[in-house]
């Protein structure tokens, strides 16, 4: 591959608080083996902890600030603004990248050219490091796709700046899911592809938005309403009624049952007796929150004992911005 199609890079990274994770962050950008130029800012909102001394060891290696914001949507904001490169990506001050992640970008580019964005393969990671689950999705990524199969990880996701910039950026309004939300409208405009290549690492503690939050299920559904609502993105895509409750449901259990299962317990038993109108991704998500854990309670649990896979295959080391 020439030197001239290895597209430059912004990495925007909002941040707050994360101090002993970020100089993993910073080290799995700087240690990539990539030729094209890679543009690092760090948005950060005026940490308490030990961010702003990491920060300042990197000296001009960076481009950041410590201040005072508005929360995620509005660090981002920031973070682009400063941005120049042809690709943007958003990555969490707890999040990194694995090695060869930006070569695997630019011959993603290259190999779907027409594609707004590409998103590739994550391992989530618990605070010892082991390895809990890993994802690689395949195909086009659309509006349909993100709805009602996979939602492409932020934190593997790279997007051509000038798509970023034509949906107006990310939008406060549906701050809780502002990544998705950026990502669905994008794929509207054009899609994106998955990509093979394992990219980063996602990296699970109790004190993230994902865990804390009860915002997730209103902010999913005004995301999809307000792109219904405006033309360049509901001309393209809009969902039936059917699909509009059946997706609904599914986010309303799914989400309330992340945050408290007990509460989500109460809505899947008000769907029972509808289950058979549901499609079978909704039925099976009301199921998993009413009957199933009943009769996990009557039944010997050995007829519940998941069967354990041989283990997450062998993959890359993910220390490797250590060494």
């Amino acid at each position: 591959m020439a030197t001239q199609d290895f597209p430059s890079v912004s990495v925007v990274i909002p941040s707050w608080n994360q101090g002993r994770f970020i100089d993993r962050t910073l080290l799995s950008i700087l240690k990539q083996d990539y030729p094209g130029t890679i543009e690092i800012i760090v948005s950060d909102g005026g940490s308490t902890d030990e961010t702003v001394d990491v920060l300042k060891k990197y000296g001009e290696r960076l481009i950041w600030w410590s201040a005072r914001d508005k929360g995620f949507v509005d660090a981002v904001t920031k973070g682009v603004a400063r941005a120049t490169g042809e690709i943007l990506a958003i990555q969490s001050s707890d999040d990194y990248y694995l090695p060869g992640a930006f070569r695997a970008m630019a011959a993603a580019f290259q190999r779907y050219p027409q594609a707004s964005f590409v998103s590739g393969g994550e391992y989530a990671i618990d605070l010892q490091g082991n390895v809990l689950s890993s994802s690689s999705p395949a195909g086009e990524i659309t509006p349909r796709t993100i709805l009602f199969q996979t939602i492409p990880p932020q934190h593997a996701t790279f997007v051509k700046r000038r798509f970023f910039e034509e949906t107006g950026g990310m939008r406060r309004e549906v701050d809780m899911c502002a990544d998705i939300d950026q990502w669905y409208r994008v794929a509207h405009l054009a899609p994106g592809h998955y990509i093979p290549e394992m990219l980063a690492v996602y990296q699970l503690h109790p004190d993230q938005r994902t865990v804390t939050s009860d915002k997730w299920f209103p902010n999913l559904v005004k995301m999809v309403e307000l792109c219904e609502q405006e033309p360049r993105y509901g001309e393209k895509f809009r969902l039936t009624a059917e699909e509009r409750r059946n997706l609904y449901t599914y986010w309303e259990i799914n989400w309330t049952g992340k945050r408290d299962m007990a509460a989500a317990r109460p809505i899947a038993f008000s769907k029972l007796p509808g289950l058979l109108g549901y499609s079978p991704r909704t039925r099976r998500m009301i199921l998993g929150a009413s009957i199933n854990p009943l009769l996990k309670k009557l039944l010997p649990i050995n007829l519940f004992r998941p069967v354990r896979p041989a283990g997450i295959a062998a993959g890359p080391d993910l220390n490797w911005w250590q060494h």
